[in-house]
């Protein structure tokens, strides 16, 4: 089954691997880094405002292991292993809502298919949001006992994800309160690792970082809910690269878009009221309230500001978590519920289809560039040629002229 995922998951932008590539900033900055720093120093450099350990180890050992040709392809695979964490979790839980095999191939589907996020696709650079949405994950399971390796498993990546990026430090205060509603000393163990991890990057890395928004006004935050987590699951990209430009254009002219601001509320209200109705339906509710944490936190802290994200395409890497906890929390509503609340498996289906075909069809802005081994036959025959990165017009890797004869 973890096979078949890795194919999917490779063949939805196959160019990625014919080609070699590094991502935005994973060539331009981490590779960069490898190369031009001690490796001590590249491996805990803090980016952006917080340490990316994924990245800066999976550049530097590219940039240690492998011929700079084929330096993308350590990246790459670093960046599938992580992405296949969080369907392994779900497929290998043993949870009364994912008795069955087919609900947990239809959890690992609609992580998949989470439309217009395509940026977190194969590159260490967003391995931090794999991770994070690993600790989502872990939240809405039932712990296994302690000693296990399953449980060993999800200590490491509760560890390793807050030193990543700080989106996984926001779920620790939900790790915390299931542990004391449940009165689970399982629960409790897996906090440790989360609060060591989050300490030491809050501690040590977590810094400032002018080019972020830190601010979110609350009917922003409202249209951002219905564009990412409503337009685009449920009505596809077609539909919301038209409609939101529209609720753009009346944002920028001083008006507040009430139906789509309100919208949020009379879909995410009852549907929190739901998960609470009773006990069994309680793994929906941690993966919703740990969507609904992260997605406040990541708009919150978007580069450029949260207001740039009412567009369909921007920033899907902010989304992808918190999305992705959306879709698995409706098909845990679904897989526990009685009666009319049993129609929620046609959300899922609805999720699983549509997702589905638009999986197949990937964003040519991103889905394509240059060939890495072209680039740097380039760069080789001139050391003072700047590499191609994708995508397209993105700022160019400049490496040390004396590494070209490496």
């Amino acid at each position: 089954m973890m096979l078949l995922f890795a194919i999917m998951i490779c063949v939805r932008m196959p160019e990625i691997i014919l080609k070699g590539r590094f991502w935005c900033e994973e060539g331009n900055v981490f590779f960069h880094n490898a190369w031009v720093m001690p490796p001590v120093q590249a491996l805990f450099n803090s980016f952006g405002g917080y340490l990316n350990l994924a990245a800066n180890g999976a550049s530097l050992a590219a940039r240690w292991l492998l011929p700079i040709e084929y330096a993308p392809y350590l990246t790459i695979t670093v960046a599938l292993l992580a992405q296949l964490c969080p369907l392994l979790l779900l497929i290998s839980a043993r949870d009364i809502w994912l008795e069955r095999l087919w609900i947990r191939v239809a959890a690992a589907l609609l992580v998949l298919f989470v439309p217009a996020v395509e940026e977190i696709w194969l590159n260490s650079l967003h391995c931090q949001f794999q991770l994070t949405l690993c600790c989502g994950i872990i939240l809405g399971l039932e712990p296994p006992r302690a000693t296990t390796r399953g449980a060993w498993f999800r200590y490491a990546l509760l560890f390793v994800a807050p030193l990543c990026g700080p989106g996984a430090i926001v779920v620790l205060p939900l790790f915390i309160l299931r542990a004391i509603l449940d009165r689970s000393v399982a629960r409790a163990f897996q906090i440790l690792p989360l609060m060591a991890g989050s300490i030491l990057q809050l501690a040590l890395f977590f810094h400032h970082e002018p080019s972020r928004g830190y601010a979110l006004d609350p009917t922003a935050l409202l249209d951002i809910f219905t564009v990412r987590h409503l337009m685009l699951p449920f009505l596809g990209i077609a539909y919301t690269t038209h409609a939101a430009p529209l609720l753009e254009a009346r944002r920028a002219a001083g008006h507040i878009p009430l139906k789509a601001t309100v919208l949020p509320l009379i879909v995410f209200g009852p549907y929190l009221l739901l998960t609470l109705w009773r006990r069994a339906h309680w793994p929906a509710l941690w993966l919703l309230l740990a969507g609904g944490l992260i997605a406040c936190a990541s708009y919150f802290g978007a580069i450029g500001g949260a207001e740039g994200l009412i567009h369909a395409r921007a920033g899907g890497r902010y989304s992808f978590v918190p999305q992705a906890l959306f879709s698995l929390s409706i098909l845990a509503i679904a897989a526990t519920g009685k009666g009319y609340v049993r129609l929620a498996w046609i959300a899922v289906v609805w999720l699983i289809v549509l997702g589905g075909s638009e999986y197949v069809h990937p964003w040519s802005v991103i889905s394509d560039g240059p060939s890495w081994r072209h680039e740097v036959k380039l760069w080789r025959a001139d050391p003072s040629y700047q590499l191609n990165v994708w995508y397209s017009g993105w700022t160019k890797v400049e490496l040390p002229a004396v590494a070209a004869g490496k």
